[in-house]
């Protein structure tokens, strides 16, 4: 690792990874892969009109607004600061370094096991069941998990090339398939015929509580944070990472829009009080009655955006850990790099045994348990990494990037995400508190690694190993050839 000094920080740090190894669309469909346009919408629809009913694409709108508000800060750090560490280098750099250590280590637990995760939940409550009642069929669901996990797992080791234009056509494919069935839905409505009453604001007082709806709309959208990890293999990365974090809200808030209306006209705006009821996912039935025999190709699009966001939080996570493996605060193997295919080979390794371990969690409290208990802890993790991030903006821009400071920018929009994070999280974890049930048990996990990752830095400082301080701080920089 060769360092320098550098106008971004105290130094800089020249890539052992592919560089100028993906485009801007690479770069986009990272962050949209992660988000799983398809798979989202199983794993939240029927939720979120339980609350918002009729005026459901408006909570999704709504949540996307705030989350490109979200994504537009941290693009303010990525454009000055390109690194592999991604948010943990941007937060340890910009706010302090021991904040950027819990970046990490939410990292750590949020992208490392969506493979086993994903491919689980969608197996065991939709694919098995929906084979065998169309065709009479028993097939495994944990086939599906392992043959689809192997996949994932050949895309990693063979580098990042193959992996974004796998991405970018099993992205592409699902958009395509979820945007197909929107159509029909609307030109096939049900029972109220063909409505805009969906995208109606006047129709917000028919909602239970849409607030409720957008706050949980906002889980829907994790994903577009991934995109920075891959900056040291992005061509320009001070410009492609930010559109990559902004585009990739932007693009899906617009998709989420426009299907959520299409199913709501198909399945029949009359019929949307009897969505959270039903016994069947909504949006299958409308596939089969709008497609018939081709409804399959749902099933087909929310298999592959399993391991499209599979692929995804692969590149993602091993990024992450390669950036703390070179740093110090990781072991040091972690940092090492494949030179033929120009990989993290041993962070890949390590995600590969993250995988056997959450499959072993699946097996022992079931698939929709874990899922739904990791993705409670996620959020709220996530939600306290965007406010350390909005610190290191407003620090850093009143600061040492003073002469670039804009008040809109780097003072009002961080403040009200922040805000808007903070009452997201009272609303969806303490207001009301139950102890039961997939948040309970999802903000008792938020808080243990919280409590770990405390008692790591005290182990660290105590122990006098902060050297991995400074280098936490580092930031690529970026080749004469491509730039």
């Amino acid at each position: 690792m060769t360092l320098e000094t550098g106008e971004a920080g105290p130094g800089t740090v020249k890539t052992e990874l592919r560089e100028n190894a993906v485009g801007l669309p690479g770069m986009l469909m990272q962050g949209i892969a992660t988000i799983a346009p398809s798979f989202a919408i199983l794993a939240s629809f029927v939720f979120i009109v339980s609350f918002a009913g009729m005026v459901t694409p408006w909570a999704y709108l709504f949540g996307g607004a705030l989350l490109a508000l979200q994504a537009l800060n941290a693009a303010q750090l990525a454009k000055v600061f390109p690194s592999a560490g991604g948010w943990y280098t941007w937060i340890a750099r910009a706010f302090h370094p021991r904040a950027g250590f819990f970046a990490g280590v939410l990292f750590s637990v949020w992208l490392p096991p969506v493979g086993a995760l994903t491919l689980s939940f969608l197996a065991k409550t939709v694919l098995e069941p929906s084979i065998k009642a169309e065709y009479g069929v028993t097939i495994p669901w944990w086939i599906w998990v392992i043959a689809g996990l192997a996949l994932v797992i050949f895309f990693a080791y063979q580098g990042i090339v193959l992996s974004e234009r796998g991405l970018i056509i099993t992205g592409t494919v699902e958009i395509v398939i979820m945007v197909a069935l929107a159509f029909s839905g609307l030109a096939s409505p049900g029972p109220g015929g063909f409505s805009f009453a969906p995208l109606n604001p006047g129709n917000f007082g028919l909602a239970t509580n849409l607030f409720l709806g957008v706050v949980f709309s906002i889980f829907a959208f994790s994903g577009w944070e991934s995109t920075g990890p891959l900056a040291e293999e992005s061509k320009n990365p001070k410009r492609n990472v930010p559109i990559g974090l902004v585009g990739s809200v932007i693009i899906l808030m617009i998709y989420f829009v426009f299907v959520t209306w299409g199913y709501l006209v198909g399945i029949g705006v009359d019929k949307v009080g009897s969505i959270p009821t039903a016994a069947a996912f909504p949006v299958a039935t409308l596939a089969q009655r709008v497609w018939s025999g081709a409804w399959v190709f749902l099933l087909f699009a929310l298999l592959n955006s399993a391991i499209a966001v599979s692929i995804a939080c692969f590149n993602g996570g091993t990024r992450t850990w390669y950036g703390m493996g070179r740093s110090g605060v990781l072991p040091g193997a972690l940092g090492k790099v494949n030179p033929r295919h120009k990989t993290p080979v041993n962070a890949i390794h390590l995600e590969v045994a993250m995988q056997v371990v959450a499959f072993v969690c699946v097996l022992i409290w079931g698939a929709e348990n874990v899922f739904f208990t990791w993705a409670n802890a996620i959020t709220i993790g996530l939600v306290l990494m965007y406010i350390l991030a909005n610190i290191g903006v407003v620090k850093y821009y009143l600061t040492e990037a003073r002469s670039q400071f804009n008040p809109l920018l780097h003072v009002i929009v961080p403040l009200i995400a922040s805000a808007a994070g903070v009452v997201v999280v009272w609303k969806s974890y303490f207001s009301p508190f139950t102890r039961s049930g997939p948040v309970y048990w999802g903000l008792l996990v938020f808080v243990a690694v919280l409590v770990i990752t405390i008692l790591a830095l005290i182990y660290l400082r105590v122990s006098g190993q902060e050297d991995w301080m400074r280098k936490a701080q580092l930031v690529f920089e970026e080749s004469s050839s491509g730039h």
